[in-house]
C-alpha cells in the first residue's frame, strides 16, 4: 500500500473515531450529563442535626422519626424543579438520563409524603430549612398533574419497552392510591383521564423477567381500584400474564429469584413490597399465595437483621434502609403474625445503623452502603434512585401516631433471643445468628472456594466518564453475589 493510501486510511479511521465521539457527546448531552451536581463530600449542618436527634436515646420515637421525616421533606423541597414533577437530587448520573433521575426523585420520595397524609397527620408541614409551610396534598397534586400532562414542560414522557418509566409508574400509582381521598376524588374528569392515560402506558410493555413484571400489575390494580381500569372491576390474578410469569421465579420462604443474578435482598424492598401493595389494594388478588409468602418473607427477614447492621449482598445496595419492609408489611396486614413492637424494633435497628454511619447527605440517602461509594452503585442508579430506601418509612408512617405500631413496646429480634442456623435449600443460603454479639451471617455453599475482589472506582474510570459523559463505574457483581459468606460484622464495604 502506498504512503498516500496509508495516510487516507489513517485519516478515515481518525475521522470515524471523532464522529463516533461526537455522537456519544451529543447523545449524553441531550440526556443532561452536564446538569448533575456532585453530592457534598462532608456532613452538613442538617445531617449533623438529624443524626444527633435520631440517634438520641432520650428523645421519643415520635420526635426521632419526625426529625427524619422533616429532613427528607426539606431535601425534596430544596431540589424540586419549577414544574413540581421532578426532584433533582445531587449525586452521580445514571444511564437513564437527568430527566428520568428527576422522575425517580419524585416517584420514590412522594409515597413518604402520601403516607404521612393518609395516616391522618396534618398535611401542612413546616419546612425547617426555608421556614415555609408546605401543603403536602398540593405539592403531590401539582407534581402528578404536571408529570402526566403532555403539554407541560414537566411531562415525564412516553413509555417504551424496558423503560425506566415502567418502574416509576408503580410508585406514581401508589401515591395516587394512598392519597385517593385527598387528590383523586377531588380531580375533574379531564385530570383523571390524563393521569390514567399516562399510567396505562405501562401495560403491554416488555420488561426484564424479574421484579419489573410486577410494576404493570400494581398500576393495573390501582387503576381498577380507582374505577379507572378497563372494566372498573377487581382483577383476577390468573388474567395477568406478568403476574403468572413472576410467580415462576418463586423459591419458597416468601422469596423469589432475581434474574439474571439469583437471590438477593431485592426480596425485601422489591418483591415483598410490591406484593404487599397489590394485596393491600385488592385483598382478593391471589390472596392465599400473597398472604403466605409475605408471612414467610417476614420470618426470614427477621432473621437477617442484626443488632448492628445487615449481611447485605446483591445489587442496588443503596436501598439498604428498606430491608425491614416485610416486617412492617406483615404488621400492617396481620399484627398477630408479626408484632408491631417487633416490626418497629427491626425498623429502628436498621435506620439507626445506617444513619450512624453517614447514610444521609444533601437531604437524601447517599449513593452507597454508608456514605457515597460508587463502587457499589449500579449504572442504572441515579441520585434519586436510592429513595426506594424510604419504603420502610412509607409503611411506618402509614400507621397513625396512636397505633400499636408506634405505641407498643419494642420486642427483640431472633438474634437477640438465641443463636440459630437456618438452612434455606431452594434459596441456596444458610442464615446464622449469634446472640453474644448480635451478628448475622449468610453462607452460600454454592460459592465455596470463591474469593472475588472488589474493583475500585479508579481514577481512569473517572477520566473516561469525563471524556464520554456517561457512567463508567465498576461492575462489582462478583463481589456482590459470589462470595461464600456475607456478614453484618464485616460488611462488603470493608474491602
Amino acid at each position: 500500500m502506498s504512503k498516500l493510501s496509508t495516510r487516507r486510511v489513517v485519516l478515515a479511521a481518525v475521522a470515524a473515531v471523532l464522529l463516533g465521539y461526537a455522537a456519544v457527546l451529543k447523545h449524553y448531552s441531550t440526556r443532561g450529563w452536564s446538569h448533575y451536581v456532585p453530592a457534598s463530600s462532608d456532613e452538613g449542618v442538617a445531617e449533623a442535626a438529624v443524626k444527633r436527634e435520631f440517634l438520641s436515646r432520650t428523645a421519643s420515637d415520635e420526635q426521632r422519626y419526625r426529625a427524619l421525616f422533616d429532613y427528607f421533606l426539606s431535601g425534596a423541597i430544596k431540589f424540586t424543579d419549577t414544574d413540581g414533577s421532578r426532584i433533582q437530587y445531587r449525586g452521580a448520573a445514571s444511564t437513564a438520563g437527568y430527566r428520568i433521575a428527576g422522575l425517580e426523585g419524585f416517584a420514590r420520595t412522594g409515597p413518604l409524603f402520601a403516607a404521612w397524609v393518609a395516616s391522618g397527620r396534618d398535611p401542612h408541614v413546616a419546612d425547617a430549612a426555608s421556614g415555609q409551610s408546605i401543603d403536602l396534598v398540593s405539592y403531590l397534586r401539582r407534581g402528578l398533574l404536571a408529570g402526566t400532562d403532555p403539554k407541560s414542560s414537566g411531562y415525564w414522557g412516553r413509555f417504551g419497552s424496558w423503560d425506566q418509566r415502567i418502574v416509576e409508574a408503580a410508585d406514581v400509582a401508589r401515591i395516587l392510591w394512598i392519597t385517593r381521598a385527598q387528590i383523586w376524588q377531588q380531580l375533574d374528569p379531564q385530570q383523571r383521564a390524563q393521569l390514567t392515560a399516562w399510567l396505562r402506558q405501562a401495560d403491554g410493555r416488555k420488561t426484564p423477567d424479574n421484579i419489573w413484571l410486577l410494576f404493570p400489575v400494581t398500576v393495573d390494580v390501582v387503576l381498577r381500584s380507582l374505577g379507572a381500569g378497563v372494566d372498573g372491576a377487581g382483577t383476577d390474578a390468573a388474567a395477568s400474564p406478568n403476574y403468572l410469569q413472576f410467580k415462576r421465579n418463586y423459591l419458597g420462604n416468601g422469596w423469589f429469584s432475581d434474574p439474571p443474578n439469583g437471590t438477593d435482598f431485592y426480596n425485601t424492598w422489591g418483591m415483598s413490597y410490591e406484593l404487599f401493595w397489590i394485596g393491600f389494594i385488592d385483598p382478593q388478588f391471589d390472596r392465599d399465595f400473597i398472604r403466605s409468602s409475605l408471612k414467610q418473607s417476614a420470618d426470614l427477614t427477621a432473621h437477617l437483621i442484626a443488632t448492628d447492621g445487615v449481611p447485605l449482598m446483591g445489587r442496588s445496595m443503596c436501598y439498604r434502609t428498606a430491608v425491614p419492609v416485610p416486617l412492617l408489611a406483615e404488621a400492617l396486614l396481620d399484627d398477630q403474625a408479626v408484632s408491631p413492637g417487633l416490626a418497629r424494633h427491626g425498623l429502628d435497628l436498621v435506620w439507626r445503623h445506617f444513619v450512624a454511619h453517614g447514610a444521609l447527605q444533601d437531604g437524601a440517602l447517599t449513593q452507597g452502603y454508608y456514605r457515597t461509594d460508587l463502587r457499589f452503585v449500579d449504572y442504572y442508579s441515579g441520585p434519586g434512585s436510592c429513595h426506594w430506601g424510604l419504603r420502610s418509612l412509607v409503611l411506618a408512617f402509614l400507621q397513625a401516631p396512636a397505633s400499636d405500631f408506634w405505641q407498643m413496646t419494642e420486642q427483640p429480634l431472633p438474634v437477640e433471643q438465641a443463636d440459630y442456623r437456618l438452612v434455606y435449600a431452594k434459596l441456596g443460603w444458610i442464615v446464622s445468628g449469634r446472640r453474644d454479639d448480635g451478628s448475622v451471617t449468610v453462607e452460600i455453599p454454592g460459592n465455596a472456594g470463591n474469593a472475588p475482589r472488589t474493583l475500585p472506582y479508579a481514577p481512569w474510570r473517572r477520566c473516561l466518564e469525563a471524556l464520554l459523559r456517561r457512567p463508567f463505574r465498576p461492575s462489582n457483581e462478583a463481589a456482590e453475589y459470589d462470595r461464600p459468606v456475607y456478614t453484618s460484622a464485616t460488611p462488603i464495604v470493608s474491602d
